[in-house]
């Protein structure tokens, strides 16, 4: 008879240093190396509706809005070669972004997320100051589509 562990095993946790991230900006894989952080989300708009006869407020999503954050150590000059040229009356810079978490320690497998027609809010130029530390950025942005490419395997009881 097969039965489910009780509780979670640490080594199936995932660590969040074992993902590789690229960008394709204008059909060229970029590999995001200098990446601290990243973060995307479905966000819901709801609308209140109220009935008669019901004391609670219900909700109704409407919509969802893609956004996220993005930070990293300044090491090269993309944002600058391929973010800018919006200013310059050429076109904005959406770009895609696929991100692949696996921890070989834990058994849960490996994932793939695709984050299609990212758009930065802001494109990073320079962040000077004159503590000790390294150059490094930061920008949120929004997404219109995603995909789950591989999904985790999961744990199942053999």
């Amino acid at each position: 008879m097969h039965t489910i562990s009780q509780f979670l095993e640490a080594r199936d946790t995932i660590s969040s240093k074992e993902a590789m991230v690229f960008a394709t900006i204008n059909g060229q894989n970029i590999p995001m190396i200098e990446l601290e952080e990243l973060s995307a989300k479905w966000e819901k708009n709801k609308e209140e509706v109220q009935v008669i006869g019901s004391r609670t407020t219900k909700n109704k999503t409407t919509s969802m809005k893609g956004t996220g954050t993005l930070s990293g150590y300044l090491i090269n000059s993309n944002w600058m070669k391929y973010g800018t040229d919006f200013v310059k009356g050429g076109a904005d810079l959406y770009f895609s972004i696929s991100a692949t978490i696996e921890d070989t320690t834990s058994r849960v497998g490996k994932q793939t997320i695709l984050l299609q027609d990212v758009n930065l809010d802001d494109i990073p130029l320079l962040n000077l100051n004159s503590d000790d530390g390294v150059l490094d950025w930061e920008s949120d942005f929004t997404f219109e589509g995603s995909e789950l490419v591989t999904p985790f395997n999961g744990l199942n009881e053999a």
